[in-house]
């Protein structure tokens, strides 16, 4: 029995699993799908009757557990560390190893994939994508359905529905 529950099933809308449209009407769920719109895709197609509960590793760190708000359906992966004062909107999902500086605030159906860094005061938007290892400096903002390649530094604020990539991070052609 892990984190309290006693069956897992998988469903997706591909031929993997169990078809979504399988889902129960009735109990929990997680959708853990890496890409924000896929996950707002998916929460769209299921009964509004199924909880979605917040998934934290027993090896995150939290550093702060009161100065917190945490929405529903989220996961924070192993190895992340949070400081303080971090507000998570519903359906973040925190991969592997990632860090949050005091003050931040994480929009609706953010993605932040393994080693991500994000600095004090950063504020993501909704639906942003962060890509493996990429570095958000102080206190910066990046826009809604942004999306953060691997690796890259964010030096400047991201509009909204921009693609940045590289050391400083720019905004693709």
């Amino acid at each position: 029995m892990a984190l309290g529950y006693s069956e897992f099933n998988f469903y997706d809308d591909f031929k993997a699993g169990l078809k979504i449209e399988e889902l129960p009407e009735k109990g929990v769920a997680v959708i853990a799908t890496g890409n924000p719109n896929t996950r707002k895709k998916l929460l769209n197609k299921v009964s509004p009757s199924l909880q979605f509960p917040t998934l934290i590793h027993p090896s995150v760190i939290l550093m702060e557990p009161k100065s917190y708000r945490l929405g529903r359906g989220c996961i924070i992966a192993a190895g992340s560390i949070l400081t303080s004062n971090i507000e998570i909107g519903d359906f973040v999902n925190i991969n592997l190893h990632c860090s949050i500086g005091h003050d931040c605030v994480l929009g609706d159906f953010a993605s932040l994939m393994p080693g991500v860094r994000l600095s004090g005061g950063v504020i993501l938007e909704e639906s942003v994508y962060l890509g493996t290892n990429a570095v958000v400096l102080p206190n910066l903002k990046i826009g809604k359905n942004a999306i953060i390649g691997a690796g890259a530094v964010v030096t400047k604020d991201v509009p909204a529905n921009t693609t940045v990539v590289g050391v400083p991070a720019k905004p693709l052609p």
